[in-house]
């Protein structure tokens, strides 16, 4: 006959499996884009919005061409939540930006796609300094130091890429740099 703690203890157990599951589940879905930067608004709830995450993910994978931060934004964006559209190169993330909504979900991804790489190909804006050595003059450039600051190329990255999508149609709003750590 099982002892009491035994009966207590395999009751526990798949309770305690269950908060494991929905706390990972929880964990794994903040991975694309973080819950704080996407809009809830028109009565729309986190259930719902968790359910619309979960039924993008078809959709980001039909489309490896593109980021999945790009591909998830536009899959809520078309499905009326007000996402971030992060622009990423590789694993690093240089910002991100709002558009308004659109239905269209597919010619929301070719157009951001579109814009990513004409954002990357843009030409940068660059101050052009000139060579200068010696002693004298470094002693003068410290103590005098030039007012012209170096753009920041993330920046202008993410500028060309909210002009592309205006030029496009798209209104954009929130435009943010994010800063390395």
């Amino acid at each position: 006959m099982p002892s009491r703690h035994h009966a207590r203890s395999s009751l526990s157990m798949p309770l305690l499996l269950a908060g494991f599951a929905a706390m990972t589940l929880a964990a794994c879905s903040r991975t694309t884009i973080t819950d704080a930067g996407i809009g809830l608004h028109g009565g729309q709830t986190t259930e719902q919005l968790a359910q619309a995450r979960s039924e993008c993910i078809p959709f980001v994978l039909e489309h490896p061409e593109t980021t999945t931060q790009l591909a998830e934004g536009a899959c809520l964006i078309a499905r009326g939540f007000q996402a971030p559209v992060t622009l990423a190169f590789g694993s690093a993330p240089l910002g991100s930006l709002y558009v308004a909504q659109r239905t269209d979900a597919v010619a929301m991804v070719k157009d951001f796609q579109s814009c990513r790489l004409e954002a990357r190909d843009a030409t940068l804006a660059t101050i052009k300094d000139e060579l200068r050595n010696g002693i004298v003059v470094h002693l003068y450039d410290q103590l005098f130091p030039k007012s012209g600051k170096q753009p920041d190329p993330d920046g202008q990255i993410m500028q060309a890429f909210g002009a592309c999508l205006k030029n496009r149609g798209y209104v954009v709003s929130n435009l943010v740099t994010f800063k390395p750590q």
